[in-house]
């Protein structure tokens, strides 16, 4: 078979598109009737083809130089455990990799909103509450409960039958729910919260969910299940070595198995061909790429990156699909790292903790995410913090980046053909200069974490954005201007900018997801081309979304048995 002939091609190398290929190439084609009349000696031919330099996709692990034992996630950074089961399941299981429990609420962490600071165990006292609240509203907080539940609260205001349910069990049931005599799924979850509270109730429970999207007028069925994803009392664990060494490990398995991974080549598009030997299959066209055959494609790709594709074929065309893409809404999330000669934020308040704070400033989440001197080496005092945010917080990050931007103040395409920079495009006298860290590390041993510098090195940041950054921990703190150190290194990404369009997705109102998520699968019948990812999933926002699309189209579609090292866990 000559090179540029392959019987199947996976589109995208983010984590569905990595461990799709990674099963595929490691199963025995001859338990599947789709694969075993595909592959040739017994062995079917794959590649992965990824348009930017790195396989990985919205998983982004990094190390600031001088912090060795610290991986900071820019991109997405968890799981939970023991719902998410499939992620548990590989990372577990079959990879056998290093996880930690991450620990977010902290009682004496900060709360900072309307001018006002505040703990987090203060969160059920209406009376330091800077939100004018209803007087049942008050009496609730007052029975023991927090303002960061008033839209959970108001959820089972209006439906009541919604009990203690979670995972499947809730899913199924509230696709049964109709409110007003109209199926859940056709309405936002905005206009059901507000038939139960107050608009100060929600947006004080919005801004100390840490998420304006989780209270955002997306699917309510979905934007419910997803909510109480977030509750108190969820276990959430990151990795030792970083989220992203999870399609590291699948894709060096890949590639020993067999498989080739092809980074900068971005697909163009495709369209049916009859193949050497009379079969059907595709033409995909790259830029400036060479054109290659496949008897099967999978589009491993979000709602943008589908969008960039050009409109021929007969699954770019098709009105179905067409339809579909748009069930889905693109969320914008922004993360970034400050890293510090100490954490000058515990000499401010010794009450803080590993965990989170909160504050309404654009700012949004701040985590304290780590410092070496808790760590391994005393003497190494460098400290990092984490900001995060999303939506409308977002495009304020957006407003203080020094390059011509599109809608939402993300990085726009008009087509992702030359665009396969990995650094920043900013001019150098825009960046925030970076500073010698003490006890900084010039080079690593390890191939890994070679890559998890590359990664820091490659999202370098605007001088602006990282000084009002540094303004906001600040003042949500009420440090001291003249005794706080300044910032020494920086790094984040917008997740809006293009091709990934968003960094998590959530179902519009009036589809039903279930039914969606399966036909996009294979939004075609009888073509051979597959869609996976988080984006259409009812995961959505997580890793288990990505896995969960995947298995998808690897059982039901391609026919392959259940993994043998999948478990599902029983509620701990």
């Amino acid at each position: 078979m000559k090179n540029n002939e392959f019987d199947i091609a996976v589109i995208g190398g983010g984590v569905s598109g990595i461990y799709t290929a990674w099963r595929l190439m490691t199963a025995d084609p001859s338990q599947s009737p789709v694969l075993k009349n595909w592959a040739k000696n017994g062995k079917l031919k794959i590649g992965v083809f990824e348009g930017s330099d790195r396989i990985g996709g919205r998983l982004l692990s990094a190390k600031a130089p001088g912090m060795p034992d610290i991986v900071c996630e820019i991109g997405g950074m968890r799981y939970v455990s023991p719902s998410q089961y499939l992620i548990k399941s590989l990372v577990e299981r079959e990879l056998c990799l290093e996880t930690f429990p991450q620990n977010v609420y902290e009682p004496k962490n900060l709360v900072y909103t309307r001018g006002k600071r505040y703990n987090v165990d203060q969160l059920n006292d209406p009376d330091v509450l800077p939100y004018a609240l209803r007087e049942l509203e008050k009496q609730w907080l007052k029975e023991g409960n927090t303002a960061d539940n008033f839209i959970a609260y108001a959820i089972k205001k209006v439906i009541p039958g919604i009990g203690n349910k979670i995972g499947d069990e809730l899913t199924k049931y509230l696709e049964t729910v109709e409110v007003d005599g109209v199926p859940l799924y056709k309405h936002g979850l905005w206009n059901i919260v507000l038939k139960a509270i107050s608009n100060e109730a929600y947006e004080v429970s919005k801004t100390t969910v840490g998420y304006d999207s989780l209270g955002m007028n997306a699917n309510a069925v979905d934007s419910i299940s997803e909510l109480f994803d977030f509750s108190s009392n969820i276990k959430y664990f990151l990795l030792k070595d970083g989220y992203d060494v999870v399609p590291w490990h699948l894709t060096n398995r890949f590639e020993n198995a067999g498989g080739e991974v092809f980074l900068n080549s971005w697909l163009k598009g495709f369209e049916s061909k009859t193949l050497a030997d009379g079969t059907s299959g595709f033409e995909l066209k790259f830029y400036d790429n060479p054109t290659i055959t496949a008897r099967a494609v999978i589009l491993a790709m979000p709602r943008r990156s589908l969008e960039l594709l050009d409109a021929t074929g007969p699954v770019m065309t098709n009105l179905k699909m067409r339809t579909m893409m748009n069930s889905v809404e693109p969320v914008d999330l922004y993360k970034m790292f400050i890293a510090y000669e100490k954490s000058w934020w515990t000499a401010a308040d010794k009450n803080l903790k590993t965990g989170r704070s909160l504050t309404d400033l654009p700012l949004r989440q701040c985590y304290y995410w780590g410092d070496e001197a808790d760590l391994t080496d005393s003497k190494n005092k460098n400290a990092v913090i984490m900001a995060y945010n999303d939506m409308q917080s977002s495009t304020f990050w957006g407003g203080l980046r020094s390059e011509p931007l599109g809608p939402g103040d993300a990085l726009r395409w008009d087509h992702p053909g030359g665009k396969r920079k990995s650094k920043s495009s900013h001019a150098n006298h825009h960046l925030f200069k970076r500073k010698k860290m003490n006890h900084q590390n010039e080079s690593y041993k390890e191939p890994w974490d070679e890559q998890l510098r590359r990664n820091w090195d490659a999202h370098e940041a605007p001088h602006a954005m990282v000084m009002e950054m540094h303004r906001q921990l600040m003042e949500i703190h009420g440090a001291d201007p003249k005794t706080t150190p300044e910032p020494l290194e920086a790094a984040f990404m917008d997740w809006s900018d293009d091709p990934f369009g968003g960094a998590v997705h959530f179902w519009n109102p009036g589809y039903k997801s279930q039914d969606v998520l399966f036909d996009m699968t294979q939004p075609v019948d009888d073509v051979n081309c597959f869609v996976c990812g988080e984006a259409f999933s009812t995961n959505q926002t997580w890793v288990e979304g990505a896995l969960q699309t995947a298995e998808i189209v690897l059982q039901q579609r391609l026919k392959l048995p259940e993994p043998k090292w999948v478990k599902k866990w029983d509620d701990e």
